[in-house]
Parts: structure tokens; sequence; C-alpha cells
């Protein structure tokens, strides 16, 4: 809860809600779908009474897939929240048969209540896994034309994620695969009785009623008689073979005479013969009913359902008549074209196997006509397959292509001039491919896989080259057939690709997004810990110094005095608590610009002796605090390579060197041993392998995302390489060697208790790392458990000479970027110096060393009261100024630009403390009219500017130099660090 007892602000959208589309209350989105009358139907369904509710207040996420639900020119479903609310494009509607258009905006369960147990099985499959659940040639049975409809469908299931994040939706792509089954299925009776071997006509017979009885759904009953033409005028009439048809049924007499008998099927048989085609007892034209219970007594085969369609072909043999084939069809598929071409393609079979049995002479004179059926059979067949939408494909048993249509050899990616089919998989696939073959060539009778292929497959939209190609995928679908003696491998394959890559890029999104949020979460949680807890010390510090007065009305003097000791003790831990949360700020500004490549590394002569000693001085607070021994230790090695003066830069190796110290001195603090040492050195080589106290050292090699820092121009082209290195050492608690893994990490620490026992956000060490890597450098640390640690880490410099008498041995900018110490000493520290606990100690006047006039330009009233008493109290003559104008005019009277001065204007300006950041006039618009107004007047002294800024960042900083400001003083500071920065600038100024 946010304070005050605030809602905690909504988070915010994925998506850009500026746009009409995502309009809340508003079907302006539905504008984008196609104008066709589908899509009518779809925008006038009642939705506002289902649980989605008007059209108008969908979310951003279901206004998404309806939309690319409409664009998809497949058969495409989609059904939406608690009830599964069903949403489809024109496709899917010519697979819905009767249940369209009713099914628009209708539950799933309400709408195909006839398919809804075997459907929701699959979403609630997909819902439990958050995966899609791939369907191969399932089973339903759909009403179609007033009645149940045996299908059968190829497709997916693919959950989906809506605004809430949760799994709030399917989409169901499909496919009907229908007549491929039902043609496999007829095809298999087909080579049942084409495998039959030559017998007698008898036993002929009874192996093809065997046959047929291996195809019940589609042949529910089924009769031959048999012809003999040779017998005119008496029972030339007899029942060869049946199915479900018990002895002396009413339909199967068991012999009569064609001619001019009635009984039974005969009379349809006499027409058959004359019209020499297929005669059709229907339900749908009444044919079959006007044959009254005629077939009351069969048992019919299959789903035990009267067939709705009877069908009675003459088996001819040129002009021969041979007899009669009665078929009751499955009652669950309509009587269609293909229906009726399976039925005489299993009758010219069946004509075959009896010309087979019949003499060698016989059968010979029939079988070129027999032959040229097959043919045009098989053409036929071959047309269809090269029409078909999915690639199909014969293999023969040494694994190559014997035949395949034009999608095939496009979804594989492969010429035709190829005969190699697993030279089209990936390599990591092809022992998988060469295992199902031998499975299927070892007689299994189906595989349903996918694949990977050597083709590759171009991610939509990618004509940009956002992602790289992927290699395609087919789901592919085998079984054995045989063919003229041979067994072949008939293979029927689809190209997945659009689908595995969704389910790759899901996949990977969620995992990434939840390791983001945690580390995130971890982050916030830890980082508010470190503020609060500061902030909360310096509140109850700052309260007891505000009431610290209220009960000494009759104290004495030594009771002011313990008061007074009181608030200096304090102060002092309210400035060692905000250095902490400063210090944290740093750490993740820093990160921001490390992952933005915002931040730059600005080389520039610096001098490391004071560097270091300074470094270690800004710890003087804390070390007082904690009691702990700091030792600042030079290598002989600076003094032997002339490396105290080096090409670097200052603020991001203090920055470095501020965490090191700092988690040094976190570690060290309750330990009955607290002593810490900075080493430092140089080297002409790059540092290898480093023996310490602590065991062997060694460089952590560095990451492959970071590349090869490129160094600046100064340092690249500054003479001979040269090697600064750094080691901090403690007496801490040291590193457990399972925990050693986890350094350098962003947001992790060593251990999960350190952030409990010791603070910190984890994001130091990973900064250190960041920033040497960015020197050219690397880090390393070494450690015993319960003993200590040594951190180190080394940079990539050249050697500068020693700057001039007049200038400092640092850089104007040195310790001037985020976390740097605002005013540095220039005092030199000897080879090994112990740094003492800071006494507390305030400037003092001292008549001509300090003493001046000092204009304050700041437009925030605190910082300008709080700073000019300081100033005051130390010495210095204070004018204040509110802004930039405010500061000419005081300028003006002071009669600065003039070269005769009165005696009440001798007590000129000596230096500018000029804000950056204010009203009216800013600081660097007031810097040029000053250094313009000093132009103009020859005789003037150049006045010192010194600029007071948050803007940290060098480009900042080096905009208010060019204004013609002499030196930058970044906020946050204390009083203090402006006093010394005005005595530097006093001295500078006296010098000129």
């Amino acid at each position: 809860m946010a304070e005050g007892g605030d809602s905690p602000a909504p988070p915010p959208s994925a998506f850009p809600l500026d746009s009409t589309f995502f309009a809340a209350g508003s079907t302006a989105w539905t504008d984008v779908l196609p104008k066709t009358d589908h899509v009518d139907i779809f925008r006038n369904a009642d939705f506002g009474s289902t649980t989605l509710g008007p059209i108008a207040q969908w979310g951003p996420a279901l206004r998404f897939y309806v939309t690319m639900l409409f664009a998809n020119s497949r058969a495409t479903a989609l059904y939406w929240g608690p009830d599964r609310i069903a949403i489809y494009n024109e496709s899917e509607a010519e697979l819905c048969g009767e249940a369209h258009p009713r099914l628009m905006g209708q539950a799933f369960q309400e709408g195909l209540p006839t398919v809804a147990d075997a459907v929701g099985a699959l979403f609630d499959q997909a819902a439990a896994t958050g995966q899609t659940v791939d369907v191969n040639d399932i089973q339903l049975f759909p009403v179609r034309r007033g009645a149940l409809e045996e299908s059968y469908f190829i497709g997916q299931f693919i959950p989906l994620r809506g605004d809430s994040g949760e799994i709030e939706g399917f989409f169901n792509t499909v496919y009907e695969s229908t007549f491929q089954v039902l043609y496999d299925r007829r095809r298999r009776v087909m080579d049942g009785i084409a495998a039959i071997p030559p017998q007698t006509v008898n036993e002929t017979f009874v192996r093809v009623m065997e046959v047929l009885r291996s195809n019940p759904r589609d042949i529910s009953m089924a009769m031959i008689y048999s012809h003999d033409e040779n017998n005119p005028g008496k029972a030339n009439l007899s029942l060869s073979g049946s199915i479900g048809v018990p002895e002396n049924a009413r339909c199967a007499p068991p012999t009569g005479r064609l001619e001019k008998d009635e009984d039974g099927l005969i009379g349809y048989f006499r027409q058959a013969k004359e019209s020499g085609a297929p005669v059709v007892l229907s339900d749908s034209d009444g044919s079959l009913q006007a044959v009254g219970d005629l077939f009351s007594d069969v048992s019919w085969q299959g789903f035990g359902e009267p067939s709705r369609d009877v069908v009675i072909v003459p088996l001819r043999s040129g002009k021969k008549l041979l007899g009669f084939y009665v078929q009751g069809t499955n009652p669950r598929r309509p009587y269609d074209e293909t229906t009726e071409t399976s039925i005489v393609d299993l009758t010219t079979q069946i004509v075959a196997k009896w010309l087979a049995s019949m003499s060698a002479e016989e059968a010979a004179k029939r079988e070129e006509e027999l032959q040229r059926r097959l043919t045009e059979k098989e053409r036929r067949l071959r047309q269809m397959a090269e029409g078909a939408p999915m690639g199909m494909v014969s293999i023969n048993e040494q694994g190559t292509v014997e035949w395949a249509n034009d999608q095939w050899y496009e979804i594989m990616g492969l010429s035709r001039t190829t005969t190699e089919l697993v030279a089209s998989l990936a390599p990591d696939h092809r022992e998988f491919g060469r295992r199902n073959l031998e499975a299927l060539l070892a007689g299994k009778p189906r595989v349903v896989c996918e694949h990977k292929l050597t083709r590759m497959w171009s991610p939509p939209g990618n004509a940009d080259n956002r992602e790289a190609d992927v290699p395609a995928w087919i789901l592919a679908v085998c079984f054995p057939v045989y063919e003229d003696g041979k067994r072949l491998i008939t293979t029927y394959v689809m190209d997945i690709s659009a689908q595995k890559h969704a389910e790759s890029i899901q996949s990977l999104h969620a995992a990434e997004a939840e390791r983001a949020k945690q580390d995130q979460e971890k982050f916030i949680d830890i980082t508010s810990h470190e503020m609060r807890n500061p902030l909360t010390a310096m509140m109850q510090l700052a309260d007891s110094i505000s009431h610290s007065m209220d009960t000494t009305e009759d104290a004495d003097a030594d009771v002011y005095k313990a008061i007074l000791e009181q608030n200096v003790e304090a102060a002092n831990t309210i400035l060692t608590c905000t250095a902490h949360q400063r210090r944290i700020i740093d750490d993740v500004l820093i990160l921001s610009r490390l992952e933005s490549n915002m931040l730059s590394i600005t080389p520039s002569p610096q001098q490391l002796s004071i560097l270091l000693a300074n470094t270690v001085k800004m710890f003087d607070g804390e070390v007082a605090m904690s009691d702990v021994k700091v030792e600042l230790i030079k290598d002989a090695s600076c003094d032997q390579l002339q490396a105290d003066y080096i090409l670097c830069d200052a603020s991001r190796l203090m920055q470095i060197l501020i965490n090191l110290v700092g988690n040094a001195i976190k570690f060290t603090a309750k330990r009955k041993e607290r002593k810490i040492k900075m080493m430092y050195g140089a080297t002409r080589q790059q540092p290898s392998r480093m023996s310490t106290e602590f065991g062997p050292l060694e460089w952590l090699r560095r990451r492959p995302e970071s590349g090869a820092p490129p160094l600046s121009p100064a340092i690249k082209d500054g003479g001979p390489p040269l090697y600064a290195y750094f080691c901090v050492s403690d007496t801490g608690t040291g590193i457990a060697p399972a925990e050693m893994d986890r350094l350098f990490k962003r947001f992790s620490q060593a251990s999960s208790k350190t952030h409990v026992n010791y603070g910190g956000t984890g994001l130091g060490l990973y900064i250190c790392r960041e920033l040497v890597e960015k020197m050219g450098g690397a880090v390393g640390v070494a450690s015993r458990h319960d003993e200590g640690s040594v951190f180190a880490f080394y940079i990539e410099t050249r050697h500068v000479d020693a700057p001039g008498p007049h200038t400092n041995g640092v850089s104007p900018l040195a310790g001037q970027a985020v976390g740097m110490p605002r005013s540095l000493s220039t005092t030199n520290e000897t080879h090994k110096v112990p740094i003492r606990a800071r006494a507390h100690s305030t400037l003092q006047t001292n008549g001509d060393g300090i003493r001046g006039h000092v204009l304050l330009v700041e437009d925030n009233l605190v910082n300008q009261k709080i700073f000019a008493k300081h100033l005051k109290r130390v010495g210095f003559d204070v004018s204040v100024a509110n802004h930039g104008q405010e500061a000419l005019d005081v300028l003006e009277k002071s009669g600065r630009w003039r070269l005769t001065q009165t005696d009440d204007e001798r007590n000129s300006i000596d230096v500018i403390c000029l804000d950056v950041e204010m009203p009216i006039m800013g600081g660097l618009e007031c810097s040029r009219r000053i250094r313009e107004l000093e132009d103009a007047h020859h005789p003037c002294r150049p006045l010192p500017i010194i600029a007071i800024t948050a803007n940290v960042r060098p480009a900042q900083v080096a905009s208010a130099l060019d204004a013609g400001m002499n030196d930058v003083l970044l906020k946050p500071f204390t009083a203090a660090d402006l006093v010394q920065k005005i005595c530097t600038m006093m001295g500078h100024s006296a010098e000129r």
C-alpha cells in the first residue's frame, strides 16, 4: 500500500491504449475486420448475454486474437472465457455443419454437444499444461444434414493468455482429414482383397467376405449374389456370401430367378442389370422406406444403426453379368460421389478376384479391361493427391522417394532430382527418422511424428531481419501400403513451423518475464530496505536533536556540553547514513546507465597517490564508528615504472574502490580483528595469477557479451601499455567456496543471509566488474571462510608526465561524477599510510588566508540560508541572489564593470557560487553573460565561478565549463565541501 492509505497505482498497460483499436466502450476496433457476410454474423451475435460481454467492452488481448482469427485463411475457431464462447472464421463455418450460424457467440458445450466431451478433455489438457495440444485424426460426430456424421480432424488447441496473464481461451486451427481416413480405411479393404491368392470361386467368396468384415463401419451389411447366365428361366441367382444377414432373412432369399421373381431385392437386381449402374435405395428420396420392413431382421454392423442407403451394383466382366453386390453404407456418412466411387472401385476389385478364380483363359480375356479401369482409378487418385493441400509421398524400403506431389517437395525444401528423404531432415533428427522408417518396415501400422528440417523458415514479419531464420518443422503421418507387390510407406506432411515458433517464443518470453520479475522484486525489496533503515535512523536522530533543549531550563554548563556532544555524535551518524544512501543511489544510477549503454569512460591525467588517499578519506567517519584500521600501501613497482601519474577515469576508478572498501568495512566491522589494506601497483604485462594471504587469485574471464573494450584514443595512442592493479584485503568473515560463483552478478549476493546480516543491494560488485571491463581490465577474488578476503582488479592505462607547478595532481573533474567526493585534498601519501578516524574540525578565519566576499546565487531559500550562514561563520562576507539576473544586478551595483570605484564599492566580489538550474535566468546563461561583460571591460580580472548542480553526467559538467565556469561542485555536498572549493578557487585566483 502507498503511504497515506492510497491504493497502489495500476500497473502500466502492456498495450498502447491511445489507439481507437483499444478504445473501451467502442466497437470501432471491428472496422479492421474483413467486410464479409460472415463477419457481419459475428458483429450481430448476442455476445452481451454471454460471459464475454458486449464486443465494445472486450479487452486488448481478445481483440487481437479475433483480428488474427478473421485474417487466417484456414479453418480456425477461438473459444474464450470460462464458458468457451465460440468465435470462428468463414472456413471453420463450413466444418460446423448445422451448428452454423447458431454456434457464433454460443458456449461450446451448448453449441456442439455431440463433440463436447471429446474436445473438452483437450481444452482441459491445454489449460493444465499451458502448451499446445496437437490432435491427429481425432474422431468426432458433428451434426450435419440433420444427422450425426463420422468425421476426423487434424489440428491444434493452443492455450491463449488474456489481459490477466492467465489462460483465458483457446485458438483452434483445424483441417478435416475425414477424406483421408476414409480413403485409407477403404483402401485397406481393397488391398486386402487384392492380396487374396487365386483359389476356387467359393473359397474366393469366403475370403472376400472376411476382408469386407474388417471395415464394419463402411460396410454395415453386404451380400454377393452370383448369376448363371446358362440357366435362363430357372433359378439362376444364388447367395454366395453375406455380412449381417441371418439365414432365411427376407432381404436375402438363397436362390431366385432374375427374370421374374420379386423376392428380396431381385426386382432391384433387374433394374441394376438394365441400367448398368448402381441402384441406390435411400432414405433421402423415400426409396428405402418403400421396401418396408425388408431389412428388419438384418444385424447391422459398425455403429449398429440401420444404413440410410443400400447400394446394389451389377458385377460385370465386359458384357457378361457375373452377379450383384449389395452393401449397406455407413449410417453416419452421406452417400456422396466419394462413397459411390469407393463402392464401384471395391466391386471392381471383387470382380478382379472373381475372374482370377476362374479359368486362366477366361481371366486372361478380361485382364486388359480390368487393367484399364485400374489405371483410370490410379489416375484419379493421383489427380486427387496432386490437388491435396498437404504434402504426400511414397517411400520405398530403401528410404528413397518413389512418388511425391509438388506440395511435399515445397514443404521439405527438396528438388525433384533428390530421392534421399533423410537429407531433408536436420542432422539431429536423421537418426529419429531412420528409426521411424525401420519401425514401419518392421510392421508398425502407423507413426505420427514431428521432424525438424534443414530448410530454414522465416518468422512472420522478418523482412527486416529482426529475427534470424529458424529450421522448419513438419508434422508427418506415416503408414505402410502395398502397391504392385511392393511395400511402400505413404506419408502425409503438414508444415507446422509457425506453431513451433509460436510455442518457443511463448515459452521463452514466459521464462524471461518470470526471471525478470523475480529479480526486480528482490532488488526493489532489498533497495527499499537499505534506503528506509538509514532514513529511519536519520529521522530519529534529527528528532532527538530538535528536542535536545526541551528540558534544559535549569541546566548547568556540563549538561549543555553533554547535549552538544550528543548532537555532534548524532550529526556524524546522520552524515554516515546519508553517505550510505548516496552510495545506494549511485549504484542504481550507474546500473541504469550501464544497461542503457550510456556510460562512457573518459580518461584524464591523474596522480594515483592523491586519488587513492582521498578515496580512503571518504570513509573516515565509518572507520571511526566501526573502529577499523585502514592502510594504504603503494607497491615499489609504481616508482620503478613511474606510474604515480597515469591516464584513467578518476570517477569510475573511485567508484570501484568505494564499493570494495565499503564492502570490506561492512564485513569487518563486527570482527575481533578489524584491518583493511588497500594496495596498488603497476606492471608492463597484463597481470596473471596473483598470490595472496588467502590463496591464489585468478582473474575472472571477460564475459562474451561484453566484448573487447574500445580503448580511448588518449590511452590507445599514449605509448607502451601500462597496467595499474589494486587490491583491497580485509579480515572479515570471508566467503565459502560454494558462494564464490554468485559474486559479481547483478542483484546477487554471496549468500541469501548476506542482506539479512550485512545489508546491501547486490549491485556493488556487479558494477565493479562492468566498470573494470570497460576500462580494459578484469576482477578477481580470493578468500578463506572466517579468515578474510581480498578483492583485486586491474585496468589498462598509460603513463603521463607530472603536471606543472600551477596545476593540481588530479584532474578538475576527478571525483565529480556520481558518488565521488566533492573536494579533493592534495596531501601526498607515503608508501604505507595508516588512515585514522577524522577529528571533527571547522575551518577558522585567519585574516587574509580564507577571508573574502562570496556572491551566493541559489534559488532554493533553505539551501541559500544554510550555506550563507556557514560561510559567514567561517569568516566570509556573503551576498545572495535568487537567480542569474539578480546576480548580474549585484555585480553591476558593486561597480565591477567601472574603471573607478567608490569607497563603498571597494569590497568587491571575490568568487561566485552559481546554481545551474534557476528560474528567470539560469546559471549557464548568467556565466556566459558575466564572461561577455568581462571581455568588454578589459581591465577586469576574470571572476572565479563555481557551478553548483545536480547534473552529474560528464557532458553536463562539460557544458558548465564551456559556459565559462571555473569548477563544478556536484550535489549533494556539505558546507565544508563548499568552503574547501571556495578556498581552492580563491587560491587559484590569487596565483594568476
